[in-house]
């Protein structure tokens, strides 16, 4: 008999328990029409049934071969609903043009789906996950600000959209879950040929994490300079870079650039 791999258990998905947590779900993305929806992890359509409802049109995505069977026969009748099998890892996203994601992954699959859609040519309009509560509160910066989520906020804003029950997924998972929203701001805080700067700026604050942001960017910023801005920005001299909010890395990355235009 053959036994279950550790990595199948580990990527085994957690399907929403019925219709009605699914209109919850999407009840809290404030999708309308006539938006286009990518699914990522789309299963056998329970979501996505209250997605198209909401949006308009849903590329629904899945790779397990069995689960999109059963997700093309559910939609064949239902021409705004089109069933994709495949890796989200490979679709091609929109070059141009608004569309909003919506998923519910297999947790080891977080890291790829936020780096794939941060790091899109064409970012998405919107983006609605259920991850674990502890993936969320990192990849949004809530409590602490992190390494990803500072990098990300310049064209994002984070907000746990809706707390979900562990009876909400069958089978249930271990770990609290929330669905995390990520919108767009209207216009960038930052422009196109500032992003390669603003990265490297924030890896070097956050680049010794129990070091304070004013040793990690003595190379960018000089003493009395920071502590010129530390003073302006409410920051504590000391303070490391997990206390330092957002607006608080811009503050200081705007006079490193002050700095360098000198």
């Amino acid at each position: 008999m053959s036994r279950r791999s550790p990595l199948a258990t580990t990527l085994s998905q957690h399907r929403l328990r019925d219709d009605k947590v699914a209109e919850r779900i999407v009840t809290s993305t404030g999708l309308s029409p006539p938006a286009l929806v990518y699914e990522f992890g789309a299963g056998d359509g329970i979501l996505t049934a209250a997605v198209v409802e909401r949006a308009g049109r849903v590329v629904a995505i899945e790779r397990d071969r069995r689960l999109w069977q059963k997700l093309r026969e559910r939609f064949e009748d239902e021409p705004r609903v089109r069933a994709v099998l495949g890796d989200f890892r490979d679709v091609q996203l929109p070059r141009r043009g608004a569309y909003e994601v919506v998923a519910n992954l297999p947790f080891a699959h977080t890291s790829e789906a936020m780096r794939l859609l941060l790091g899109a040519r064409n970012r998405p309009r919107s983006m609605h996950l259920i991850l674990s509560r502890d993936a969320a509160m990192r990849w949004g910066g809530f409590g602490e600000e992190t390494l990803v989520s500072a990098l990300a906020k310049p064209w994002f804003e984070f907000r746990v959209a809706l707390a979900l029950r562990r009876r909400d997924f069958v089978p249930p998972p271990r770990t609290d879950c929330v669905l995390l929203a990520a919108r767009q701001h209207a216009h960038p805080l930052i422009t196109a040929s500032e992003t390669s700067g603003w990265q490297e700026f924030v890896r070097q604050g956050f680049s010794r994490g129990r070091a304070s942001v004013r040793r990690n960017l003595s190379g960018m910023l000089g003493y009395e300079q920071f502590k010129r801005t530390a003073r302006e920005l409410g920051l504590e001299r000391d303070a490391r870079p997990g206390v330092v909010s957002f607006e608080q890395w811009l503050g200081l990355w705007r006079a490193a650039n002050r700095r360098g235009r000198r």
